[in-house]
C-alpha cells in the first residue's frame, strides 16, 4: 500500500512538472515569435569579390534600436539574430571605409532575410560633395542649403537650379524657401540641358521639377532623403542591396519624419 501512494506522489510530480515545462517552453515562443534573422554577403563593386572583415550596421526605423554585425568572414558573410520584425535602414563599415545606404531591409518574424550587398565607391568629386551636404544636416534644421533657383518655368513647372555647393540627386528631398516660397517636396527628375541626369554637382545648372511656383533667388536646401538618416557623415561609398529577399526601394515606404532630423542622431 505505501508503495502505491508512492508512486501516485511521484506521477503527481511529473505531470506538475511536464505543465511547468510546457508553460514555460509557452513563454519562451511567445518572447522570440516576433524575431527574425539577417544573413548577409557584401562584396567589392564587381558584386563577386567577398568584402572581409566588414560590419553590417542596421537601425529600426520604428524603434530606433542599432544592430550591429560581427564582422564578415573570408566569403563576405555576415548574421545579425534576434531581429525585431520591421524596416531597417543599413550602413557598412570596411576596413577602407564607410559605406551609407538610401535603401531599407525588410525583417519578417520568424523568418530568415536573405541579401548581398555590392560597395560602390565615390570617385573623389562625389566623395567630397556627399560629405558636404551630409556635414550641412548635421546642423540644427537638419538642411543643407546647396543652391538658388534662378528662373521657373510655369508652363512646364520647372526651377532651373544652380548648385552652389554638394550634391543635388534624384529622389532627394528638397525644401525651397523664399520671400512668398516655402514647400517641400522629393525631385523627381532632373535635366542638364536636355539630357536626364540622376545627379547634379557644384557649379552646374539643373532643371527640376516642382509640384509649387517656385520664384528667382529662392534658397533649394536638402533634407535627408525620405527621413532615412545615413549612418556615416563622411561616407566614401553608397551600399546597394543587389540580391535578396529583404530589400526595400526607399521609395516605396514613406518614413519622412514630421520634423527634420540630424545625422548625429544615430551613434556611429
Amino acid at each position: 500500500m505505501y508503495y502505491v501512494v508512492k508512486v501516485r506522489k511521484g506521477l503527481s510530480l511529473f505531470i506538475v512538472f511536464c505543465v511547468f515545462l510546457f508553460q514555460f517552453s509557452g513563454l519562451l515562443g511567445s518572447q522570440t515569435l516576433d524575431r527574425g534573422n539577417l544573413i548577409g554577403y557584401i562584396f567589392d563593386r564587381d558584386g563577386t569579390t567577398p568584402m572581409v572583415g566588414a560590419v553590417a550596421k542596421l537601425k529600426n526605423i520604428t524603434s530606433g534600436s542599432i544592430y550591429v554585425s560581427p564582422e564578415t568572414d573570408r566569403a563576405g558573410l555576415f548574421r545579425i539574430q534576434g531581429l525585431g520584425k520591421g524596416i531597417y535602414t543599413y550602413g557598412i563599415t570596411t576596413p577602407r571605409g564607410d559605406f551609407n545606404s538610401n535603401e531599407l531591409i525588410g525583417i519578417l518574424a520568424n523568418e530568415t532575410t536573405k541579401v548581398s550587398i555590392s560597395l560602390n565607391t565615390y570617385d573623389t568629386v562625389v566623395q567630397s560633395a556627399v560629405q558636404e551636404v551630409l556635414r550641412g544636416q548635421a546642423e540644427p534644421a537638419g538642411e543643407s542649403r546647396i543652391g538658388r533657383v534662378l528662373t521657373y518655368n510655369p508652363a512646364k513647372k520647372e526651377a532651373l537650379v544652380f548648385v552652389e555647393k554638394g550634391i543635388l540627386q534624384v529622389d532627394d528631398s528638397v525644401h525651397v524657401l523664399g520671400i512668398a516660397t516655402n514647400f517641400t517636396q522629393d525631385v523627381p527628375g532632373l535635366m542638364i540641358g536636355s539630357t536626364a541626369v540622376k545627379r547634379a554637382l557644384a557649379g552646374q545648372e539643373t532643371w527640376m521639377k516642382t509640384t509649387r511656383a517656385a520664384m528667382q533667388d529662392d534658397i533649394v536646401y536638402v533634407t535627408c532623403k525620405r527621413g532615412v538618416v545615413p549612418f556615416f557623415l563622411t561616407p566614401c561609398g553608397i551600399a546597394w542591396v543587389i540580391a535578396g529577399s529583404g530589400a526595400i526601394l526607399a521609395g516605396i515606404i514613406e518614413t519622412t519624419p514630421k520634423h527634420p532630423v540630424s545625422p548625429f542622431t544615430v551613434q556611429k
